[in-house]
Protein backbone atom coordinates (compact mmCIF):
# COMPACT_ATOMS: atom_id res chain seq x y z
CA UNK A 1 0.00 0.00 0.00
CA UNK A 2 1.08 3.46 -0.29
CA UNK A 3 2.28 3.30 -3.78
CA UNK A 4 2.71 7.31 -3.41
CA UNK A 5 4.38 7.89 -6.41
CA UNK A 6 1.02 6.90 -8.48
CA UNK A 7 -1.12 8.66 -6.22
CA UNK A 8 -2.95 11.90 -7.13
CA UNK A 9 -1.70 14.75 -4.52
CA UNK A 10 -4.19 16.76 -4.05
CA UNK A 11 -4.47 20.08 -1.85
CA UNK A 12 -5.18 19.46 2.09
CA UNK A 13 -8.78 21.09 3.23
CA UNK A 14 -7.82 23.49 6.26
CA UNK A 15 -8.08 21.99 9.86
CA UNK A 16 -7.24 18.05 8.24
CA UNK A 17 -4.65 16.68 10.41
CA UNK A 18 -4.19 12.97 9.00
CA UNK A 19 -0.72 11.72 7.32
CA UNK A 20 -1.41 11.43 3.96
CA UNK A 21 -4.76 13.78 3.51
CA UNK A 22 -3.34 14.72 0.39
CA UNK A 23 -3.68 11.69 -1.25
CA UNK A 24 -7.38 11.96 -1.00
CA UNK A 25 -9.95 13.70 -3.06
CA UNK A 26 -10.49 17.14 -0.85
CA UNK A 27 -13.64 16.36 -1.53
CA UNK A 28 -13.96 13.26 0.97
CA UNK A 29 -11.03 14.43 3.44
CA UNK A 30 -13.11 15.70 6.31
CA UNK A 31 -15.31 12.58 6.01
CA UNK A 32 -12.28 10.50 6.05
CA UNK A 33 -11.17 12.28 9.08
CA UNK A 34 -13.76 11.07 10.90
CA UNK A 35 -13.93 7.68 9.91
CA UNK A 36 -10.34 7.62 10.92
CA UNK A 37 -10.94 8.81 14.24
CA UNK A 38 -13.86 6.76 15.22
CA UNK A 39 -11.48 3.19 13.70
CA UNK A 40 -8.83 3.92 15.79
CA UNK A 41 -10.98 3.73 18.81
CA UNK A 42 -11.82 0.54 18.01
CA UNK A 43 -9.23 -1.80 19.08
CA UNK A 44 -10.48 -4.90 17.63
CA UNK A 45 -9.30 -3.28 14.33
CA UNK A 46 -5.95 -4.15 13.37
CA UNK A 47 -5.64 -2.32 9.83
CA UNK A 48 -7.52 0.24 7.95
CA UNK A 49 -7.01 1.79 4.43
CA UNK A 50 -9.19 3.18 1.97
CA UNK A 51 -9.75 2.60 -1.78
CA UNK A 52 -11.78 3.08 -4.67
CA UNK A 53 -13.00 6.65 -6.07
CA UNK A 54 -11.95 9.05 -2.60
CA UNK A 55 -8.37 8.51 -4.11
CA UNK A 56 -8.64 9.63 -7.55
CA UNK A 57 -9.73 12.95 -9.27
CA UNK A 58 -13.01 11.30 -10.53
CA UNK A 59 -14.47 11.49 -7.30
CA UNK A 60 -17.59 13.48 -6.73
CA UNK A 61 -20.16 14.71 -4.44
CA UNK A 62 -21.92 11.63 -5.34
CA UNK A 63 -19.19 9.44 -4.53
CA UNK A 64 -18.89 6.69 -1.62
CA UNK A 65 -16.10 6.08 0.90
CA UNK A 66 -14.41 2.37 0.43
CA UNK A 67 -12.69 0.72 3.54
CA UNK A 68 -10.74 -2.28 3.86
CA UNK A 69 -10.70 -3.59 7.78
CA UNK A 70 -8.68 -6.16 9.17
CA UNK A 71 -10.03 -7.19 12.60
CA UNK A 72 -8.31 -9.65 15.05
CA UNK A 73 -11.47 -11.60 16.18
CA UNK A 74 -13.15 -11.46 13.12
CA UNK A 75 -16.39 -12.40 13.70
CA UNK A 76 -16.95 -9.36 15.85
CA UNK A 77 -19.21 -6.95 15.02
CA UNK A 78 -18.22 -2.87 14.27
CA UNK A 79 -19.52 0.04 16.48
CA UNK A 80 -21.91 1.66 14.62
CA UNK A 81 -20.07 4.65 12.05
CA UNK A 82 -20.34 8.21 12.65
CA UNK A 83 -22.49 9.79 10.08
CA UNK A 84 -20.43 11.21 7.36
CA UNK A 85 -22.82 12.65 5.00
CA UNK A 86 -22.20 9.81 2.08
CA UNK A 87 -22.30 5.64 1.80
CA UNK A 88 -19.28 3.87 3.63
CA UNK A 89 -18.97 0.43 1.82
CA UNK A 90 -16.46 -1.34 4.68
CA UNK A 91 -14.43 -5.16 3.34
CA UNK A 92 -13.19 -6.84 6.01
CA UNK A 93 -10.53 -9.92 5.90
CA UNK A 94 -9.80 -10.77 2.42
CA UNK A 95 -7.69 -13.43 1.58
CA UNK A 96 -4.41 -12.46 0.64
CA UNK A 97 -5.06 -14.32 -2.58
CA UNK A 98 -7.80 -12.85 -3.56
CA UNK A 99 -8.18 -10.11 -6.83
CA UNK A 100 -10.03 -7.44 -4.46
CA UNK A 101 -6.75 -7.85 -1.68
CA UNK A 102 -4.19 -7.40 -4.45
CA UNK A 103 -5.76 -4.14 -5.96
CA UNK A 104 -6.08 -2.71 -2.38
CA UNK A 105 -2.68 -3.59 -1.96
CA UNK A 106 -1.37 -2.01 -5.27
CA UNK A 107 -3.86 0.93 -4.89
CA UNK A 108 -4.71 1.99 -1.59
CA UNK A 109 -4.18 4.27 1.39
CA UNK A 110 -2.81 2.51 4.44
CA UNK A 111 -4.65 5.26 6.89
CA UNK A 112 -3.15 2.86 9.69
CA UNK A 113 -2.07 -0.43 10.96
CA UNK A 114 -1.16 -1.63 14.90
Amino acid sequence: MNHMEEMWDFPVMEGVTFPNANRVHPLMQRRVETLLHHLYQDKNIKKAALFGSSLEFRCSSYSDIDLYLEKYEKERKLEPLPEVGCEVDIVTNLAPESALYHEIDEKGLLLFER
